[in-house]
């Protein structure tokens, strides 16, 4: 099988989301020289990782992916080894990752679709059908509209939820403030996340871990910088809180070396930044030292679909991140695909990523650039 078209979708839509902008996306679309298709997507730049894929070819060391794949084997780890070869001499991570990781798990989706199987079943058989899930929401104006949406996501059957970035950072006292009428609104018996959105150097972050110890925090999520490994390695030995990160990476160099460290007890992976077949490397390596690995999902359906099958495949996982604040976009994407029940999430069984795409709504939401 080999790849005979690339179509490349960057999305945008009106309204706000929460401290982080309007929604944006970048979704992926390749054609098999049979007519199956695979679809993949990224969390990144929509422009420069269409650039990126778009890109003339220069030489062997610095081509544009659609280039190197178009008329070649689509098997997804020949593939990789083209594009990194492809782009050693522009980019070795960020978007030339990103579009790569988008390619990647669309190159996963068809060899599914070929094979008549799930993606779980080629990255080596699922070890789990479902996993629990914990709903992530950006934290309110104020400690009240904070308070308000923890309970309405309890009451919707999260057993753990995720509140964190702004207004999160320079004050002790309304950190603690923030930590706290969260617990108090999910009681006692849930698990409590926290995402500190990089806002701490490792003293700081020290101290919050102390403070925030009554609270019982299941995580507490990138407090430093994320290419700070040395302070994560420090952080991970000076506080009994457990540590996640690692979402920001798109190598398994990076990630290997936050492993490696012994920088986080939990460690976040992105498929849509790195690519199911770099994923599976990391997480080989995580399980040689012990470490649990979970998604990274910040985007839509694709990349849940492609996290839900690499948490079905790996050695240990934990909780996986579902998106709980509205999102137009999201929601006409999603169309309620792999909505959670009860708190729990079912890994698709059918072929490839086992979900089903809606082009016109793609195309709804395609920038006008794109054209």
């Amino acid at each position: 099988m080999k790849v005979a078209a690339i179509e490349t979708f960057p999305l945008a839509a009106e309204g706000e989301r929460g401290s982080y902008g309007a929604p944006y996306g970048f979704v992926v679309k390749v054609v098999s020289d049979d007519g199956l298709v695979g679809y993949g997507e990224t969390d990144s730049m929509p422009s420069v990782v269409e650039a990126v894929i778009r890109a003339p070819f220069l030489n062997d060391l610095m081509s544009g992916l659609a280039y190197v794949l178009i008329g070649h084997d689509a098997e997804p780890g020949a593939a990789w080894r083209r594009m990194a070869q492809a782009t050693l001499n522009y980019g070795r991570d960020g978007p030339t990752r990103h579009a790569m990781a988008a390619i990647d798990i669309a190159l996963w989706d068809l060899e599914g679709k070929t094979e008549r199987k799930p993606v779980h079943a080629l990255l080596g058989g699922a070890r789990r059908e479902r996993v629990r899930a914990y709903a992530s929401h950006p934290l309110g104006r104020s400690l009240g509209e904070t308070a308000d949406a923890a309970r309405r996501l309890v009451a919707q059957g999260f057993t753990a939820v995720k509140f964190g970035w702004h207004p999160l950072g320079p004050d002790a006292e309304a950190d603690e403030a923030i930590v706290r009428t969260l617990r108090e609104a999910i009681g006692p018996d849930r698990d409590l996340l926290i995402d500190a959105g990089m806002a701490w150097d490792v003293p700081t972050a020290i101290a919050r871990c102390e403070r925030f110890a009554p609270y019982r925090l299941f995580w507490l999520e990138e407090p430093l910088q994320a290419y700070d490994v040395a302070g994560y390695t420090a952080l991970a030995a000076a506080t009994q809180t457990p540590i996640a990160g690692g979402e920001m990476a798109a190598s398994y160099a990076e990630l290997s070396r936050l492993v490696e460290a012994r920088g986080v007890d939990v460690l976040q992976v992105d498929v849509s930044r790195t690519g199911l077949t770099e994923a599976m490397r990391v997480a080989a390596l995580a399980e040689r030292f012990g470490v649990p690995c979970v998604n990274h999902t910040y985007s839509y359906l694709l990349n849940a679909a492609a996290s839900l099958h690499f948490m079905a495949a790996v050695h240990e996982t934990a909780l996986y991140e579902h998106q709980a604040a509205p999102n137009q976009m999201r929601d006409r994407l999603d169309q309620g695909q792999l909505a959670p029940r009860d708190g729990w999430v079912t890994v698709p069984s059918g072929p490839g990523l086992g979900v089903e795409v809606d082009e016109e709504a793609l195309r709804f939401f395609r920038t006008p650039a794109a054209e």
